[in-house]
């Protein structure tokens, strides 16, 4: 029987994982009001936060304000909040900036206050330092120029206090004086260069620290096992990378993620027109291993999706070969049997061609990019212009269709109406994406109750092996239920943004709310489950 204290682990539903995409996305309800927030936290820590908040209602006389609260200091260490000020020229936007003085599982707290009423909304975030900035030229020539200055003048003063400030006013430089004067200037030159020395070594050291105490992305290596019922792909996590930071950051305090602890996506490098999202199962605290479907040969992108039970979450980054040869193929005409979660699909290599709308397409009056999709069913991107503005806040809205045209019947994958996966052709930015954003739900309601019962400080940590056995007591449970029984169970309360929406009353929607980090071009799978199957389409787009 699982234990009633893990009962809370199925909730966790995740998804803040990426690489070269560190915003934040939530779209969700602060009081009566749906809102929109972009929150862009700091690549160096301590740092600021940049909040953009859209209230695309724009009622009057609302005052917003935000905060940062960790997971590990809960409110009694937070600071007050700063306020968001309207943008003008730009109705219902409001931009404001927030201090993250510490790494770690963080949110920020928006805070409305509606007449005597005040609403609340908290939005994890992982506050992590990922960059080591460098000095511009400009500002290290000012310096410089100050500290000879200062110098001197030091100089100066060591010897003026052997020599001219012990001499009796009125009397005149004797060759004693000078000579003491001499011996001060030495003196002042060798506690100076001794001060600069230890300065240097000082800020040698904070700067080597502040490198071993910047965050890196977990890696692994991915290889290929060929066993009788077919072939494998077992990753390694990379052991070394996987100890740094607080012991929350091993690999055992991993937890379910949509009911899945790990979500894998493959992607084959350059025309990327195969596309993977696999579950693999783990075999120990370092291993794991999934069925591959029958891909072609070629070389892959490997992300690897987990988070850990503090909310953090993050990408394992991997890349795989699969060699083309006369004694090993994935390609087969004997069916593959996967897991009832895990797809593939094909799609055409991505182009360099600039995006084209269709005229003749139009969804509640806006054109769009239309895909064929596997089963003859087909999906249509709604979109005005089909251009985009890199780090600005986009809805992207994929309208589905059935092989007659009709609206779709979506059916929920894993806890969510749909998946959507952003590419960056070069593969230096990637992020798994759901309707409701792409902060963490699960998080969400751990860092609420966390901050509910008062604790602080890293208490309460089980011990990593009885963790993770009971973890995958909690994974086989979720495995063993009926599809519509663990979809109730992971969606919980969550409300998606296209349900009732009265724009899209005669189309079945699925929408994604991003910002592209960015320019340049990517590449979007999304993915539907209808009538029990699950659908992917790519789209390709270039961001201004």
């Amino acid at each position: 029987m699982i234990r009633k204290t893990l009962f809370p682990i199925l909730f966790f539903i995740l998804f803040s994982s990426h690489v070269g995409s560190p915003g934040v996305v939530f779209e969700g309800l602060l009081g009566p009001y749906r809102i929109l927030a972009n929150i862009n936290p700091p690549d160096v820590v301590p740092g600021t936060a940049k909040v953009t908040v859209i209230i695309p209602e724009n009622p009057e006389e609302v005052n917003l304000k935000a905060r940062p609260v960790y997971w590990s200091a809960g409110l009694k260490g937070t600071p007050k909040a700063d306020p968001l000020f309207p943008v003008e020229g730009e109705l219902g936007k409001y931009e404001g900036e927030l201090w993250f003085m510490e790494s770690g599982t963080s949110s920020v707290q928006l805070m409305m206050k509606l007449g005597d009423e005040t609403f609340e909304a908290v939005i994890p975030v992982m506050a992590v330092p990922t960059a080591q900035k460098e000095m511009p030229l400009e500002l290290g020539i000012v310096l410089a120029f100050l500290a000879v200055l200062l110098v001197v003048l030091m100089v100066t003063i060591v010897a003026s206090a052997m020599s001219d400030s012990i001499r009796e006013p009125g009397m005149e430089r004797t060759a004693k004086s000078q000579k003491r004067k001499q011996i001060g200037i030495v003196v002042g030159t060798i506690v100076m260069l001794l001060i600069l020395w230890g300065g240097k070594s000082w800020w040698d050291a904070e700067s080597n620290q502040y490198r071993n105490y910047m965050f890196e992305p977990l890696s692994g290596t991915s290889t290929i096992e060929s066993n009788p019922d077919g072939n494998y792909l077992q990753l390694t996590v990379d052991p070394l990378k996987s100890t740094q930071g607080r012991v929350t950051r091993r690999i055992s305090f991993i937890v379910p993620d949509h009911g899945k602890l790990m979500h894998l996506f493959l992607m084959r490098k350059g025309d990327l027109d195969v596309f993977a999202h696999l579950h693999p199962e783990r075999l120990d605290t370092l291993n794991f291993r999934v069925k591959l479907p029958p891909l072609p040969s070629g070389d892959y992108h490997v992300f690897a999706d987990i988070t850990r039970y503090t909310g953090f979450a993050e990408t394992i980054v991997s890349e795989l070969t699969i060699p083309e040869s006369g004694n090993f193929s994935l390609v087969s005409h004997e069916p593959v049997i996967l897991g009832r979660d895990d797809s593939y699909t094909f799609s055409n290599p991505v182009s360099d061609k600039l995006v084209t709308l269709d005229g003749d397409i139009m969804i509640c009056g806006k054109p769009g990019i239309k895909t064929e999709l596997p089963g003859g069913y087909s999906a249509v991107w709604e979109t005005e212009t089909g251009k985009f503005e890199a780090g600005k806040l986009y809805n992207l809205d994929f309208a589905l269709f059935d092989p007659e045209g009709e609206p779709a019947s979506l059916e929920p994958y894993l806890g969510m109406m749909g998946h959507a996966v952003v590419l960056k052709h070069d593969g230096t930015v990637y992020i798994h994406l759901h309707p409701t954003g792409n902060y963490s739900m699960g998080s969400q309601q751990m860092l609420l109750e966390r901050f509910k019962s008062g604790k602080i400080g890293f208490i309460d940590i089980p011990q990593s092996l009885s963790f993770q056995d009971s973890i995958d007591q909690v994974v086989a449970f979720l495995d063993h239920l009926p599809d519509n029984e663990r979809d109730s169970l992971l969606m919980g309360d969550m409300v998606h943004n296209n349900w009732e929406n009265p724009e899209h009353e005669e189309h079945s929607m699925v929408s994604f709310p991003y910002a592209f980090p960015e320019k340049g071009n990517y590449r979007i799978w999304i993915q539907v489950k209808i009538d029990g199957e699950i659908v992917n389409g790519a789209f390709d787009v270039e961001v201004e």
